[in-house]
């Protein structure tokens, strides 16, 4: 059996069919299912799969009359990881990584997070004009530490339907907070998951329909303590334009992020360091090459912990 027809197997095991549907499209599917279950011959295997085909083809119809009927089924799809096209693997380089083509006027709509063993699956979907996207916008996603954060950047977008969905994206055991990032941009998404400790992590990329799926789990290896690190960082402030235009005011510095602090504030990070006397340095380098003329500080900040929150003193 090829990847395609396992995934799409897969897929079709994990359906969930609502009580709504029509007995007769309910004994349909349930039908398809057992004829899976038959042993695995050659011969058998082949009719398997013409009957795969022809499931497709019933399925997509069942499918149809699901989502534009019964819109607890139509979520429930949207649940499903990689229901579509696998259109490739991402391949990161220095924790980032990109993919995607360049669409407009996209929803991120909706966004979930499954339990798959000891793994877990964050899944991002993508809508036009209120219907499915089939290839997915660009974006670009990056994995940073001090603490554990994936970025999320996602172009042509201009509707974030998905800001609903954090809450229960924080309920995972991984997940320690998730939320929007401010952008001066009217066509672009962005947004942070910051996780409570190290992971390992893969993209997959799939069109019909467009899907991100990113595949999460522990790292042991990178959950062990170790030594605190110095960040350059702005003072803590409301979510807002004040925080875009510290990013702007800062652009150039290579490793330069917006976060999150404890008291539910934001800044931005210019970047981390092994020594206090380094980052006094990149500070003071910062200032002098960027021209920038707020002020900056020096937080020191343990593996695994959440910035702490930093207001410029009174004048």
């Amino acid at each position: 059996m090829d990847e395609r027809l396992r995934r799409m197997k897969q897929s079709y095991d994990e359906i969930d069919i609502p009580d709504e549907l029509s007995i007769a499209v309910v004994k349909g599917i349930e039908r398809g299912k057992q004829q899976q279950l038959q042993p695995n011959t050659r011969r058998r295997n082949r009719r398997w799969i013409g009957r795969v085909s022809a499931s497709a083809a019933a399925l997509f119809i069942v499918l149809t009359i699901g989502i534009n009927t019964v819109p607890a089924f139509a979520n429930s799809l949207q649940e499903v990881p990689g229901l579509g096209q696998l259109v490739k693997i991402l391949q990161f380089n220095k924790g980032s990584a990109e993919g995607g083509t360049i669409q407009d006027a996209t929803d991120v709509n909706f966004i979930t997070v499954k339990e798959q063993g000891d793994k877990e699956t964050i899944i991002l979907n993508f809508a036009q004009n209120g219907e499915a996207q089939q290839v997915a916008s660009s974006f670009h996603v990056s994995f940073t530490e001090y603490p554990h954060t994936m970025t999320f950047t996602v172009g042509g977008a201009r509707k974030f339907s998905a800001v609903k969905d954090f809450a229960a994206l924080k309920k995972s055991a991984r997940i320690e907070d998730a939320y929007e990032l401010i952008t001066l941009d009217d066509s672009t998404v962005r947004f942070n998951v910051t996780f409570k400790e190290a992971v390992t992590y893969e993209v997959h990329e799939y069109k019909e329909p467009a899907q991100v799926v990113v595949t999460i789990a522990s790292d042991p290896a990178r959950n062990v303590d170790r030594p605190p690190v110095y960040s350059v960082r702005t003072a803590s402030i409301p979510f807002g334009e004040s925080v875009g235009i510290a990013e702007e005011m800062l652009f150039g510095a290579e490793n330069m992020r917006a976060l999150k602090d404890k008291q539910g504030l934001y800044f931005v990070e210019t970047g981390i360091y092994d020594t206090e006397a380094e980052a006094n340095a990149q500070m003071n380098a910062i200032k002098e090459q960027l021209g920038y003329t707020d002020p900056l500080f020096v937080e020191k900040r343990e593996d695994r912990q959440i910035p702490e929150s930093i207001q410029t003193p009174a004048q």
